[in-house]
């Protein structure tokens, strides 16, 4: 069994969020400190509350525009916002100090972000190896979607939400169609899934040499995995539906 993370509260109960109508932070980038670097309007900077201790915390500001997000964004700016992450991230993982490195993303309110404004983070982990916790059964389904770049998929064993859905960058391929395939499944999520959605997660994952990203629509906490880590799967009818919708012209058919 692995060590938990520690998560410092006397930090976080200092954080701004933007439920509370705090004025947000990255919309005022002459205020930001620790700036790592810039890219066009992209800034990844030190995180200004290491609220997870024994790591190197760090924010991906995606934007200057603070209603955007992965799902609004147009093929230029996706494509632009994937390819840094991903360059950052990997960047960061070369570094022999870590022994993993997260990559994530958090849109709407349950989806445990405190700040609107787009933005994802990049994690280096000094104690703890994620990859420890994830099998590669996690990223098995039925295929939905396959171009020359990557391929997308619904879990049949998901790590923890009844619908995951996984997007694989293949050996070579190239970042763009896979931003796209991302920015797919995140519309799906917010315009279609069968129950209603306000919220997602994108989570980054490099194993055995693979790139992969999971989709996680998000929603209150499964009592049954919160308390037992029981994982709940969609039915066959509903798994089908979505399997149909993406498959369509609304979406990979298009």
């Amino acid at each position: 069994m692995t060590n938990p993370i520690q998560f410092d509260l006397h930090i976080g109960k200092e954080k701004p969020y933007s439920a509370k109508g705090a004025p947000c932070p990255f919309c005022r980038p002459e205020s930001l400190t620790n700036i790592l670097e810039r890219r066009s309007d992209m800034i990844w900077l030190m995180n200004k509350y290491p609220v997870f201790r024994d790591t190197w915390p760090t924010v991906l500001v995606e934007t200057s525009q603070h209603d955007s997000d992965i799902s609004l964004y147009s093929p230029e700016k996706l494509h632009e916002v994937i390819a840094f992450g991903v360059e950052k991230w990997r960047e960061t993982a070369t570094r022999p100090e870590f022994r993993s490195v997260l990559y994530f993303r958090n849109f709407g309110p349950r989806a445990g972000g405190s700040q609107r404004h787009p933005h994802s983070q990049i994690i280096g982990l000094y104690h703890y190896d994620y990859r420890e916790n994830i099998y590669p059964e996690n990223f098995l389904g039925p295929l939905l979607h396959e171009d020359a770049d990557c391929y997308v998929t619904l879990s049949d064993y998901p790590i923890c939400c009844m619908a995951e859905f996984n997007v694989t960058l293949k050996k070579d391929g190239g970042t763009d169609r896979f931003a796209d395939a991302v920015q797919t499944i995140a519309r799906f999520v917010l315009r279609d899934f069968p129950i209603p959605c306000d919220s997602y997660n994108l989570f980054f994952y490099e194993i055995r040499g693979r790139i992969r990203v999971k989709v996680f629509p998000r929603y209150t906490a499964s009592p049954l995995f919160m308390g037992y880590r029981i994982t709940q799967v969609a039915d066959g009818t509903s798994r089908q539906h979505m399997l149909d919708t993406l498959r369509s012209d609304r979406y990979f058919g298009g």
